[in-house]
């Protein structure tokens, strides 16, 4: 099976085990949206060779930006989260939301240093995810490993993500 379709059915099945896909079902839709600039400008090539194991290629759809490298089965993917709806869920809700659904799915840490309040998910089953809060505005990073995620791949992650709230 091609492994960019692979990353891309393992990015759609861990947001669902995430439990975005619960904040869906609640009052407090979420919705990928546009920011101010393109997802895939808030970082460089050169943020992310390592993190990927080759030259990175970006696929943006403006709002949400998925970096991989080729021959590396490592992906990265970085979006604006917005809450939509009209039953007034607050960017803090979702964010709340989020973090008591990923609890399910892995090792949960509170971040310091990254924006105003942000948390950590490394699962089993090859994923490290960022949310961060900044300027009430929602930064989601979902990094893709190809293998049992580990605390190094968090490590190597926050660097990058540093840069991307910097560029957010």
């Amino acid at each position: 099976m091609n492994k960019q379709l692979t990353s891309t059915r393992l990015f759609i099945r861990l947001i669902g085990i995430l439990g975005i896909s619960l904040l869906i079902a609640s009052d407090a839709t979420t919705a990928i949206a546009a920011s101010n600039s393109d997802a895939c400008t808030w970082l460089k090539p050169s943020d992310l060779t390592a993190l990927l194991g080759g030259k990175p290629i970006s696929n943006s759809n403006g709002s949400a930006c998925r970096w991989n490298a080729s021959g590396s089965n490592k992906t990265l993917m970085v979006a604006n989260v917005t809450p939509k709806n009209t039953y007034g869920a607050t960017m803090e809700a979702v964010f709340a939301g989020a973090r008591q659904n990923a609890h399910d799915s892995g090792k949960v840490t509170d971040e310091a240093g990254l924006g105003e309040k942000a948390f950590s998910v490394v699962t089993d089953s090859g994923m490290v995810m960022l949310m961060i809060i900044k300027q009430k505005r929602l930064l989601q990073l979902q990094y893709v490993t190809g293998a049992s995620a580990t605390a190094k791949d968090l490590g190597a992650l926050r660097p990058v993500a540093k840069k991307a709230i910097a560029a957010f």
